[in-house]
C-alpha cells in the first residue's frame, strides 16, 4: 500500500483533443484546454483555452475564454479574454473579445468588437456550459 495521498486530477490541466482525421458534429464542451486538429461542425462552449490547429476546420459558434487560431473557423466567436489569429489562421464570422491579436497573414472576414464593449453584460467569468439533456421516455 502506498503512503502517498491520492490527488484528484485537475480539470484545468487536462487537454481535450480532436485529432487529425477526426470528424465531429454536435456540441463540444470542455474545461481547461481543448485542441482541434480535425473537423468540427456545431457549437463549442468552454472554460479555458481552445486551439484550432493549422489543418483544422471548425464550422461552429464558439464561446470560450481564450482562442488561438492557426486553421479555419466559419462562425461567430465570443472569447471572454482574448483571440489570437496566427499567420495561417482564418475566421469567417463576427468576433467579440476584449483583446484581439492578428499576426501578419491572418484573415478576419467579419465584424469585430473589442475592448470593454466586447464583454458580455455583467460577465467576469467563463460562459456557462450547457448540460446534456436526458432522453424523454414515452
Amino acid at each position: 500500500m502506498s503512503a502517498e495521498p491520492r490527488v484528484a486530477p485537475d480539470p484545468a490541466a487536462s487537454v481535450t483533443v480532436l485529432g487529425p482525421g477526426t470528424h465531429f458534429e454536435g456540441l463540444l464542451t470542455f474545461r481547461g484546454r481543448a485542441r482541434i486538429e480535425g473537423e468540427l461542425r456545431g457549437e463549442i462552449v468552454g472554460h479555458g483555452l481552445l486551439e484550432v490547429g493549422a489543418r483544422a476546420k471548425a464550422i461552429a459558434r464558439i464561446e470560450v475564454d481564450e482562442l488561438v487560431v492557426a486553421g479555419q473557423i466559419e462562425g461567430n466567436v465570443r472569447a471572454n479574454q482574448r483571440v489570437e489569429l496566427l499567420a495561417s489562421g482564418c475566421i469567417r464570422g463576427d468576433v467579440s473579445t476584449p483583446r484581439l491579436v492578428i499576426a501578419e497573414g491572418g484573415l478576419l472576414l467579419g465584424r469585430c468588437t473589442t475592448g470593454a464593449s466586447a464583454r458580455a453584460p455583467g460577465s467576469t467569468s467563463a460562459p456557462s456550459i450547457p448540460r446534456a439533456s436526458r432522453p424523454h421516455s414515452s
